[in-house]
């Protein structure tokens, strides 16, 4: 039984480049982008709750990885604005 694209789900996907040290690009408009949602939304808002599929390459997968990484509550334990701190301090 085929079903047709109107009825089907939207999946939203991220996907986040890698190239090392340049992985500040991203973290610095996601960290923009979350903000903004934040001021939307509520300061709890993350850029996982907006997402279906967040995916990522190399450094880019380090990103997804902070942005999913579960708290002890459920909930994204780093902020966006938390990346570059981390490219920066390792």
């Amino acid at each position: 039984m085929s079903i047709g694209l109107a009825k089907r789900k939207m999946v939203t996907v991220l996907s986040i480049d890698g190239g090392g040290i340049r992985g500040i690009i991203p973290g610095t408009i996601l960290g923009f982008l979350e903000s903004k949602l934040q001021d939307w939304d509520g300061e709890n808002a993350r850029i996982a709750d907006y997402f279906d599929i967040i995916a990522g390459t190399s450094t880019g997968g380090l990103v997804t990885t902070m942005l999913t990484a579960p708290s002890k509550n459920n909930r994204p334990l780093y902020e966006a604005k938390d990346i570059n701190n981390f490219y920066l301090e390792h």
